[in-house]
């Protein structure tokens, strides 16, 4: 990783940081061609905000960022703090922040990234990937509930959180059947159970069964025909390309090759091995389904995964918010899906810079503190400029 990023992740421009001196107005737009060194040292409110977890899934982004002299604050949640009278002042923030962050020892980043993100939405924030997709990223049966919304096919499942309900309620459930914790990613604790007696032999003996919200699903196997899974990216509601995923003993499907694959069956004897290729012929019926499951889920970068039948139907199962671009695909379908990425967040950035330097600020109001303004009765409260809507997309 180049100087940049060492550079925008260590700054502390402690003039910035003090309340009050986070330049109200007007906010420069950053300029393409700038410097580092002048990048380097923009002030928070004039900088990109990125929540994450995982340095190995970050490269491709800080890097096409710095090339295009993007001022951006990578900040890690699995160990951070914050003081609720003084807000992030960044005026886009993208949560990058997965699920699967307790696979790495990092469990404590998802409850400090929800509130996180709640504060940023009380705060008004502009949020690539916010409270409403996070909660749904990080919650499989909030999933299957847009499903059933929407109207989209998804497996059958059942919801549990201990061992005695579930075996009777199972008892009726068709076998083989998979087992997952609620929050999940990365084939995090996923199991393949064959037979309802599996099933009771697990609950009965195995004391790490739950994942951190001790929230199991026991759901419905769904195979293709050809076994492969298909992954279809969006970015602010734009297709950008389709994968088929071909698993060989193992439940993670993570597109990045830096991802441990965790062993689906010790007694098979096979490594665990994941194949992706390009899916140019999806068909469209397929991607406006997933696009109506993107949009209901506010959910501006992501993905989600389904399963085709033999007469193509479609069956939804995931919902995924942390994308992750492999080059071979995205170079076998002639689509530079990092560049659509860091061209989305761009706009973003500037579109928020501007409404901040379309800010009056009256002379009465000089000194108050970052966004305050002052009533006609004396009183401060924060200025608010209205975000102009997003336009829903139509087929």
């Amino acid at each position: 990783m180049n100087d940049f990023r060492n550079t925008n992740e260590t700054i502390k421009d402690t003039e910035s940081r003090r309340p009050g001196a986070n330049h109200p107005s007007p906010c420069p737009l950053p300029l393409r061609g700038e410097g580092s060194e002048t990048v380097s040292k923009r002030p928070d409110d004039q900088r990109l905000g990125i929540l994450y977890e995982n340095d190995a899934w970050l490269g491709d982004l800080f890097d096409e960022l710095a090339t295009r002299s993007i001022p951006y604050t990578a900040i890690r949640m699995d160990d951070a703090a914050l003081m609720l009278e003084q807000p992030p002042a960044y005026p886009v923030v993208f949560n990058r922040v997965s699920p699967s962050s307790y696979l790495r020892g990092h469990g404590p980043a998802i409850p400090y990234a929800r509130s996180m993100l709640e504060l940023l939405s009380a705060e008004g924030r502009r949020v690539i990937n916010g409270a409403v997709s996070f909660s749904l990223e990080t919650s499989k049966f909030a999933q299957l509930l847009l499903f059933k919304r929407l109207g989209v096919r998804a497996p059958r499942s059942i919801l549990f959180n201990n061992r005695k309900q579930i075996a009777q309620l199972a008892r009726a459930f068709p076998f083989p059947a998979i087992l997952k914790p609620n929050c999940g990613g990365s084939g995090a604790l996923i199991r393949l159970i064959e037979t309802y007696e599996h099933l009771v032999s697990l609950l009965n003996g195995d004391l790490n069964l739950f994942g951190p919200d001790h929230l199991l699903l026991l759901q419905e196997r769904l195979v293709a025909d050809d076994g492969a899974v298909i992954r279809a990216e969006f970015i602010d509601g734009q297709f950008v390309y389709a994968m088929r995923v071909r698993a060989t003993n193992t439940f993670n499907l993570c597109p990045a090759d830096s991802c441990v694959r965790q062993v689906a069956d010790p007694m098979c004897g096979d490594q665990p091995h994941v194949e992706f290729e390009p899916y140019p012929d999806i068909a469209p019926a397929a991607v406006a389904q997933a696009r109506r499951i993107v949009t209901a889920a506010n959910l501006e970068v992501g993905g989600v995964e389904f399963v085709e039948s033999g007469n193509g139907t479609a069956w939804f199962y995931d919902i995924n918010a942390t994308s992750i671009y492999r080059r071979d695909i995205a170079d076998a379908v002639g689509v530079d899906a990092m560049g659509k990425l860091v061209d989305f967040i761009e706009r973003e950035l500037r579109q928020e810079l501007l409404r901040c330097s379309l800010r009056a600020v009256k002379p009465s109001d000089a000194g108050l503190p970052n966004g305050a303004v002052k009533d006609a009765d004396g009183s401060t409260r924060r200025a608010v400029i209205a975000r102009p809507a997003r336009l829903p997309y139509v087929e």
